[in-house]
């Protein structure tokens, strides 16, 4: 390890040599589709005594020469910004320490913006608290400077530090940057989730624009923006680089459309229906209960957990109220504790668990009413409340957006939710099968025999395909015209799919008349309108096992499926054609994104 004085002498040699350079990270308008601007982030020489930026500012500070080594670096980032000719925001990283020095140099900045051709507007100064400043007046005095040059002020890693709101509420910055500790893993944290919902609508309240950075998951990605990210920066959307990328990332774009249909379609959890209520200790008296229940009206029920929160029942509004208006209530029940009157919990429901599943716990149990909650857990721990009739009103409405989206003539789902199924899938990490069915000679049929006849076999298809598979682990969707898929989760799919064409090669032959089964044949019009023999219709299926670490979204599944069609078609009769391609052609293209869908593969299975 390298003493101070080493270091010391490394860091003159820095500041006269200007041997630093700046990588830039783009940060992302998710909304319109574009880059947003450019983090600035210092990088030292590999040969550097100093074995990282943060080893190097951390000695600056000690050696009292923090507002050198920040000049320098605001030098070395419009030299870099401005040669690369990059659009959009500047964002610099300053410290309150720096701009509340007495020493700093006073239009150093606005003479390196004339110098390199850049307008202030363009500028936004991150304040960031790696080195808290003491004099708070002089810093909210240098960022009004700053501020009336046209500069643009942001606040950086909100969550952190003894500030937070209170910077927000005295500096009125343009700009608030979410610490990414509130990002990582804000997808399996329901406290993390309503505080980020919290934060977008506190911006939208105020006019400050928020910007979610440290994403380095889809699922997190897919979070954000449900709850109102509009800009976003992190490794998964694209990496610091000398020279950064200029384009918003094709999963950028496909992550908008993920979860602008996953918002209002079909992908609702319990957790989307969860109130973080506090739960009652078993000693808890019935008196502080019964005036919880009387501050608070939106209160209906609370949940009584055990020392390891653990629940054990359930106290609801009206039950204590009732026991306490009685004529001696309150000094019946005043001091007892809450575990004596608790209602026994119906059932407990975990935050995995399905809306399907949870709607026929309470369909099923007729001693539940609509007025009622339900204890949510999480991994066997209390997390908090459910309505069961807002679960039930959700499921209503799913179902009327899923029918929107159906296929008419077999009214099995359509694109849209075949599209969010496969998304489903990926972004939790879910390894699936996929089946493609399609109808060989099927124009020519539909021409001959009209189109009634062929708006039967297409749901003589779908029938068939409904009765093989098992509608609690098989999703069955109609792609449209007489293409059909199935996503597997079993592993007796190729047992299924043989089933089905199989079944179907039988029955499909009361659509044909005699003389056309007797030839195995008939003749129609090909499609350049000449007469043509053509065999009897048959299904083809092509099967694949895509590997999710590489499939980025539902358009790389559907390439593959795609490719197994066509081969598919090839086969004979009755036979599965299994393509044993798993990953998209352009896998070179995602080479940055595999280290992120191993982290994946971390996170879902701790």
């Amino acid at each position: 390890m390298n003493n101070l004085s080493e270091l010391s002498v490394e860091l003159d040699n820095i500041l006269e040599k200007e041997t630093l350079t700046t990588f830039f990270q783009p940060i992302f308008d998710i909304s319109n589709q574009k880059i947003w601007g450019y983090e600035a982030l210092t990088r030292v020489e590999k040969t550097s005594l100093f074995t990282s930026p943060l080893d190097l500012f951390n000695t600056a500070f000690a050696l009292g020469r923090l507002s050198e080594l920040e000049s320098l670096c605001r030098k070395v980032a419009f030299q870099h910004f401005s040669s690369q000719q990059l659009e959009g925001l500047l964002f610099l990283n300053i410290s309150p320490l720096v701009l509340g020095d007495k020493n700093h140099q006073s239009g150093e900045t606005i003479s390196l913006l004339k110098k390199h051709g850049l307008a202030a507007e363009r500028v936004v100064i991150e304040v960031t608290e790696m080195f808290d400043s003491k004099d708070t007046e002089y810093l909210k005095e240098s960022l009004t400077y700053y501020r009336k040059m046209g500069f643009k002020i942001a606040i950086d890693d909100l969550g952190t530090g003894h500030s937070g709101l209170m910077q927000w509420a005295e500096l009125r910055p343009d700009i608030v940057k979410i610490d990414k500790y509130f990002i990582q893993d804000s997808h399996k944290n329901i406290v993390k989730r309503e505080l980020l919902r919290t934060i977008f609508e506190l911006g939208k309240a105020t006019g400050v624009k928020i910007i979610a950075e440290g994403i380095e998951t889809n699922e997190e990605f897919l979070l954000l923006e449900k709850l109102g990210m509009q800009f976003a920066q992190g490794f998964l959307l694209a990496r610091p680089a000398a020279k950064p990328i200029r384009t918003l990332p094709d999963i950028v774009s496909f992550r908008q459309v993920a979860s602008n249909q996953a918002s209002s379609e079909i992908n609702t959890e319990i957790i989307d229906l969860t109130t973080l209520t506090p739960a009652l200790s078993m000693n808890e008296r019935c008196s502080a209960v019964y005036k919880r229940f009387e501050l608070d009206n939106r209160l209906f029920s609370l949940a009584v957990v055990d020392c390891d929160n653990i629940p054990v029942g359930i106290i609801h509004k009206d039950r204590l109220t009732e026991l306490f208006s009685s004529q001696y209530g309150h000094a019946l029940y005043n001091n007892k504790p809450i575990a004596t009157v608790m209602t026994q919990l119906p059932f407990i429901v975990d935050i995995q668990a399905s809306l399907v599943e949870v709607s026929d716990l309470v369909t099923s149990d007729q001693s539940l009413t609509m007025r009622q909650e339900f204890i949510v857990t999480d991994q066997g721990k209390y997390l908090g409340l459910a309505n069961i009739h807002i679960l039930l009103k959700r499921i209503t409405e799913q179902k009327i957006q899923f029918a929107q989206h159906a296929n008419p003539l077999s009214m099995l789902p359509g694109n849209v939710v075949i599209e969010q199924k496969i998304t489903q899938n990926i972004t939790k990490n879910i390894p699936f099968t996929l089946a493609y069915l399609d109808l060989n000679y099927f124009k020519p049929f539909n021409d001959l025999y009209g189109y009634a006849a062929g708006d039967a076999v297409i749901k003589l298809v779908a029938d068939i395909i409904s009765v093989c598979c098992d509608s609690d682990e098989d999703f069955i969707g109609h792609v449209g015209g007489d293409d059909f898929v199935i996503i597997f989760k079993t592993q007796h799919w190729l047992k299924k799919c043989e089933e089905i064409l199989q079944i179907f090669s039988q029955r499909v032959q009361d659509y044909f008349k005699p003389e056309h089964i007797k030839a195995n044949g008939y003749e129609s019009n090909n499609r350049n309108d000449e007469n043509q023999f053509f065999p009897l219709l048959n299904l083809s299926c092509g099967v694949i096992q895509p590997d999710i670490r590489f499939c980025l979204n539902h358009l790389d599944v559907a390439s593959l499926a795609t490719e197994a069609k066509k081969k598919s078609k090839l086969m004979i009769n009755n036979q599965v054609y299994v393509h044993n391609k798993q990953q998209p052609d352009n896998l070179t293209d995602y080479d940055d994104l595999i280290a992120i869908h191993t982290d994946i593969n971390k996170v879902m299975s701790n």
